[in-house]
């Protein structure tokens, strides 16, 4: 043991001497190593910061909310199929039936969307998300008012033209002053302003802040009763979340007629699902890079087998006369593959210190989120040094296998 312990470190400091004596050729052999090892760890790092990212800002979203969409999450190729597309509408009924009818749900409101510009004198803000729910959607997403009130259940009941403005169109319309009292035009439509939200931030690069809230039913009155209904829920507490997703799919299969081996025609889901939908849109930007630094480590190996062969026969008086004075063909085998593996390791601490360097780089200047995961810097050392031991195998059997006779005479 004592004599392996002392081959290993011999042999480590002959192949960093060889590297210093080399810097160019190992430069250029372990490149595709280098490149391999930098898109590996790049790619992880800026995937990992968007993970984390997201899941803040989904959580920033409301804290276990559960929507009932027509149809859940998903990517489609092509359009939509039919028999999503013309699923059965929820009704402002439906809502109050969850309120009332499932017990481990807190709270249900029903929702409806819209886009339009608002206008106050001579101020007009770009296309705008207005928002048609109950007072209790402000629960719901744990949303504050920052100033002034929410509308109540009166006015959604008489479709009041009131409703509550974000940070962004409050900056554009009423720079400066207070808004709580003013009317606005919404679409063209005049609604007074009685509550201004609070600051929201931004969301995978939007800002949450550009939108109005007002009434369902005066949202149906002003823009058209054809908009579509969704709903919005939350449970009594985090642990319930699940069960108040059972009873709420119960409840809406029977409100609308669903056979007990039928098909639910509607989804109902969390943030939850939201995150499982974009993990798995990341997975294939994560088989592209693994497929990218396949090629680049492939090209890299190559490299270095290339090399170890030029090595072996720069080296084989070296080789023979070592076998000469006692070594054996397992310790010439050991000394070319340690040589080989220091090779593209060093190749891989490179890539790794660049990939995460580019990580950085496109944080500052794109503002898109890095993180570099210590796995992923343990997957890259790994992963060029395997590439040396890989590559480097047929080398160093053709070195242990050299007659060490034959080895001495060689010019």
């Amino acid at each position: 043991m004592p004599f392996r312990t002392g081959l290993f470190r011999e042999s480590v400091g002959m192949a960093l001497s060889s590297l210093r004596v080399h810097k160019l050729r190992s430069a250029l052999t372990v490149l595709g190593v280098i490149i391999g090892i930098t898109s590996l760890v790049g790619m992880v790092s800026l995937v990992q910061g968007l993970n984390r990212s997201m899941a803040k800002q989904i959580r920033s979203l409301g804290t276990s909310v559960i929507y009932v969409r027509k149809h859940e999450p998903g990517v489609f190729v092509g359009e939509m199929p039919e028999s999503l597309r013309h699923r059965k509408d929820f009704t402002v009924e439906d809502a109050a039936a969850i309120q009332t009818l499932c017990p481990s749900v807190a709270a249900a409101v029903p929702l409806c969307y819209d886009m339009a510009t608002l206008k106050y004198k001579n101020s007009e803000t770009k296309l705008a998300e207005i928002l048609g729910s109950d007072p209790g959607y402000l629960e719901i997403h744990e949303l504050g008012v920052s100033a002034g009130r929410c509308f109540t259940e009166q006015e959604v009941l008489h479709k009041a033209d009131v409703c509550l403005l974000g940070q962004d169109l409050l900056e554009t319309l009423f720079p400066g002053s207070v808004a709580l009292g003013h009317w606005v035009l919404i679409g063209g439509k005049r609604f007074l302003v009685v509550g201004e939200l609070e600051k929201r931030g931004r969301f995978l690069g939007q800002s949450q802040d550009n939108y109005v809230i007002t009434p369902h039913s005066t949202l149906k009155k002003r823009f058209g009763s054809e908009i579509q209904t969704f709903i919005d829920a939350k449970p009594v507490s985090i642990e319930m979340t699940d069960q108040a997703i059972d009873e709420i799919t119960d409840l809406l299969r029977r409100r609308r007629g669903i056979p007990a081996n039928g098909v639910s025609d509607f989804g109902v889901f969390t943030e939850d699902v939201l995150m499982d939908l974009y993990h798995k849109i990341t997975g294939t930007f994560y088989i592209v890079m693994i497929a990218i630094s396949s090629i680049a480590l492939m090209v890299g190996g190559v490299g270095v087998t290339n090399i170890m062969f030029v090595s072996v026969t720069e080296r084989t008086r070296e080789i023979g006369l070592r076998m000469a004075v006692g070594a054996r063909r397992s310790d010439v085998l050991i000394q070319f593959l340690t040589e080989a593996v220091v090779l593209t390791a060093t190749g891989g601490a490179i890539g790794i210190g660049l990939g995460v360097g580019v990580g950085w780089l496109v944080e500052k200047v794109a503002h898109i989120p890095s993180a570099a995961p210590v796995w992923a810097l343990l997957l890259g050392f790994a992963f060029s040094s395997a590439v040396g031991l890989f590559f480097g195998i047929y080398p160093a059997f053709k070195a242990a296998k050299l007659d060490p006779v034959t080895a001495l005479r060689y010019e």
